[in-house]
């Protein structure tokens, strides 16, 4: 499987804790700042009143006032902050969340649809099925690349399964990625949308070539009224617009 690459397009990352308790450090040591001037205001003021100076200590009465009104829009200033910091932190805490949630059904729907295709693979006895199965949740928790495909939304869960079932030498069924799917709603006739589907191989097998060096290589995925059949590469786990056979040289 290919390696899962991050989203092209990231939302803009919110300021770092650093930059913000830098922040909030100087806003508090303005506000330190701000209270000295005012108690060294408030006393000059004091001992105007007491020497009788009344334009010395309206003078000083004005400019604590204007200190007054600095140190309140900081501590305004400061309290908007907090709030925002705090409204940031439960939303990046939430929107982890919402992604967890989302990679655990995404993880469960990649387990239900390679669980039924061991199930469904008549190739696969019980032992062997149960150590297959072992070896898909170990995989599915423990393989990085899985991991990490599985936490992009926009990946497909097709791939997955095609690879997984790759791995483990099953026929994959992707049609179990469908919840509503049950496995007994086959449509040899018409496909999901109602439209012909593509003819089927004409040999027994869903195999192709049957012989050679890419011998396997293509599997035929008959499909269901959920999801349409076709050819799947299981080299590149792709699903193909028309037969292997019509392909030009070079699987293209």
């Amino acid at each position: 499987m290919k390696k899962a690459h991050s989203d092209s397009n990231p939302q803009p990352a919110a300021p770092a804790s650093a930059d913000a308790e830098q922040a909030a450090r100087m806003l508090d040591r303005l506000a330190e700042m701000a209270m000295e001037r005012a108690e060294a205001m408030h006393a000059a003021s004091l001992a105007a009143i007491k020497a009788g100076d009344a334009a010395a200590a309206k003078e000083l009465e004005i400019s604590l006032d204007r200190i007054a009104r600095g140190i309140r829009r900081t501590l305004a200033l400061k309290l908007h902050l907090a709030r925002k910091r705090q409204d940031m932190a439960q939303k990046a805490a939430a929107q982890a969340r919402d992604r967890a949630e989302e990679k655990t059904q995404r993880r469960r729907q990649v387990a239900r649809a390679v669980s039924c295709s061991i199930g469904g693979d008549d190739s696969v006895g019980a032992e062997k099925g149960e150590a297959l199965l072992a070896d898909l949740w170990e995989r599915l928790i423990e393989d990085e690349d899985i991991d990490a495909a599985l936490a992009l939304a926009d990946h497909p869960l097709e791939e997955i399964v095609i690879h997984l079932c790759r791995d483990m030498g099953i026929h994959p069924d992707p049609a179990w990625l469908n919840p509503d799917y049950s496995g007994a709603d086959w449509s040899y006739g018409r496909d999901a949308e109602g439209e012909e589907p593509e003819p089927e191989p004409e040999s027994e097998s869903r195999m192709w070539p049957e012989t050679g060096p890419e011998a396997g290589r293509y599997f035929y995925f008959k499909g269901s009224r959920k999801t349409p059949p076709g050819w799947i590469d299981l080299f590149t786990e792709k699903r193909l617009d028309r037969p292997p056979w019509e392909l030009k040289p070079g699987g293209r």
